[in-house]
């Protein structure tokens, strides 16, 4: 068994990032996260991270491993079941879905969608929230490495014939 618990906080990750850097190890980003893949990998699909989040690897881990689905937009109620499928297939027991959210700062809005302006007052003064295991937050709110790395994050989107994959796998 090997500890894992990659980065406890969204803090750490900038902190221990830094301290390696001090140390002279090579480090190519501003923040770790806890993510097994590349927050901007744009090639691995839903499914990919259901499976590198699953009991074939983390059953030699402890310490915590939580698969942040970052996904592009809400799914329907059959898409999520479908998905639930797949995370019970793959042994995946500790995930979240994170849909970033638009929230106005003029009238308070919150939109579940990604938005350039509010839909209802037209503004363009929005931030986003995104999901922390457990809470929302809002970006802005990020240490600024953090908000640097919150930019990079692809949100990835369940495709047509990756939810027939999701049923029939």
């Amino acid at each position: 068994m090997f500890n894992c618990e990659m980065i406890p906080a969204e803090n750490v990750g900038v902190k221990h990032a830094k301290w390696d850097r001090e140390d002279g190890y090579f480090v190519p980003r501003d923040c770790y996260n806890s993510y097994f893949y590349r927050v901007e990998d744009t090639t691995l699909n839903v499914i990919d991270k259901f499976r590198l989040h699953g009991k074939k690897y983390i059953e030699r881990l402890t310490g915590g491993s939580a698969l942040h689905m970052n996904l592009e937009e809400h799914l329907t109620k059959t898409q999520y079941r479908q998905l639930l499928r797949v995370a019970a297939r793959e042994g995946c027991n500790y995930f979240t879905f994170n849909i970033p959210n638009t929230v106005c700062n003029e009238c308070g809005c919150i939109d579940k969608r990604y938005l350039k302006q509010c839909p209802k007052c037209a503004s363009r003064n929005v931030d986003y929230l995104t999901r922390i295991i457990g809470y929302m937050k809002r970006v802005s709110n990020f240490s600024a490495a953090r908000q640097v790395e919150a930019k990079k994050r692809y949100y990835g989107k369940l495709e047509k014939e990756k939810e027939k994959e999701a049923v029939l796998c």
